[in-house]
């Protein structure tokens, strides 16, 4: 009974990666889901399953910074978005609030983008006093600089996936 286990503990890794993978390039493109984290996680869980054969320290190391490179380029490229579009800093704050609260609105995609859109139109017009164009113009680019960082986030997943690909061959 126990070889038999032991025998099956490295499929269910590589079934459980395999998860992770599908399901964290699929929802890297959505602004909600932390995609490449997911991937990350399943890399972890499958080293853990498997004694780190054959993702080894290197391979961990590169998907877990990849993973946090996701992360963060998510929020610096949202607000890069509203200041190219002309927020103060306030509504850049703003729309990195709006968009961690936006997280947690169980509507994929249209959560994050009405937070980030709506945080920086708030903090435009109670920081500055901006209305109408301007404090629109702030939110639209925080909802662009969202959507962009959807994309950042989907590229480096499937970077993630080629370097665990690579590590199997």
């Amino acid at each position: 009974m126990e070889a038999s286990l032991a025998d099956a503990l490295p499929l269910a890794a590589h079934i459980l990666l395999a998860l992770c993978v599908v399901i964290g390039v699929l929802g890297s493109a959505l602004p909600a889901v932390p995609g490449a984290s997911i991937i990350w996680l399943g890399v972890v869980a499958h080293g853990l399953m498997t004694g780190w054969e054959p993702l080894g320290l290197w391979i961990q190391l590169a998907t877990m910074v990849l993973a946090l490179l996701a992360l963060v380029s998510q929020f610096v490229i949202t607000a890069l978005g509203a200041k190219r579009t002309g927020a103060t800093t306030w509504g850049v704050i703003g729309a990195l609030l709006g968009l961690m609260v936006g997280f947690a609105i169980p509507v994929p995609i249209l959560g994050p983008l009405a937070g980030a859109f709506g945080g920086a139109l708030l903090a435009e017009h109670l920081a500055t006093g901006k209305e109408g164009k301007e404090a629109l113009r702030a939110g639209a680019g925080a909802v662009i600089g969202t959507l962009v960082g959807a994309v950042a986030e989907f590229t480096i997943a499937l970077v993630m996936t080629a370097v665990i690909a690579l590590a199997f061959l």
